[in-house]
């Protein structure tokens, strides 16, 4: 039978209905091994012992490579376990990055240089010499050619180019990107939110195992959102937080 496909599950920022408590009937997917959940947590390498860093207990479950389980929750383990149909989704997980698989320019008129030999600084220190105009760069590929993307947030983007064309020489695409989130954008959100949200995951019992920046947001993956949790990003302010718990109440699992 083949795999079932993740389905993608988009988690507003401030949900508390996605709080977990005691006895609350949840819903999580993912491998067991030794009785144990475990959670879609990237394991640290080398990996040395535990390969199951953030699990729950479920007693009398019997290992597999994907399970989806409903049952009572008990402070890191299940109760009352039932089996359903394996559906894993993108709870909890680090998903890919939406970036374009081909890049947003034509190819010039001599088509993209093939090859991988290529030097970055100069246009780094260029976008960061300007960094409310431009957008964190990002590279693709066309067959063998590596494909630099360049998004204009705020500015002319001719102007830009020609400024980037006259110090970079390889493959290099400029495009507007008008009210992206910008460079200086995201230094602001990482020295604020995303040092409040890194304190958090210093303490090994807020089970927060994963945060990164997502459209001007943090998401911040977690094993489960509990009542202290949830007040711990309200202060922080959850209008700059996607909160993503692997496990959640039933009702808002799928």
């Amino acid at each position: 039978m083949p795999a079932s496909v993740p389905v993608p599950v988009i988690v507003p920022a401030g949900r508390a209905e996605l709080i977990v408590r005691d006895g609350d009937l949840v819903e999580a997917s993912g491998p067991v091994e030794d009785a144990e959940l475990c959670s879609p947590a990237p394991v640290p390498l080398p990996v040395v012992g535990d390969t199951c860093p953030h699990g729950i207990r479920v007693p009398g479950v019997r290992p597999t490579a994907g399970a989806t389980l409903r049952g009572r929750w008990h402070s890191g383990r299940l109760s009352d376990i039932r089996w359903l149909p394996y559906a894993p989704t993108s709870a909890g997980a680090l998903g890919d990055a939406d970036l374009p698989d081909t890049p947003p320019c034509p190819a010039p008129a001599g088509g993209w240089r093939d090859g991988e030999d290529w030097v970055d600084d100069q246009v780094h220190e260029y976008l960061r010499a300007h960094a409310d105009r431009f957008a964190e760069p990002f590279a693709t590929h066309v067959g063998n050619a590596r494909i630099l993307v360049v998004e204009v947030v705020s500015g002319d983007v001719d102007q830009a180019r020609a400024a980037l064309t006259a110090i970079y020489t390889d493959n290099l695409c400029v495009v507007a990107a008008p009210g992206g989130h910008s460079i200086a954008a995201e230094t602001r959100l990482q020295a604020t939110i995303g040092e409040a949200v890194g304190a958090l995951m210093n303490d090994p019992a807020s089970g927060i195992y994963e945060a990164t920046s997502e459209d001007g947001r943090i998401r911040v993956m977690m094993v489960q959102l509990t009542q202290p949790l949830y007040d711990r990003f309200a202060a922080i302010g959850l209008d700059h937080l996607i909160l993503d718990p692997w496990i959640r109440p039933a009702e808002f699992a799928g």
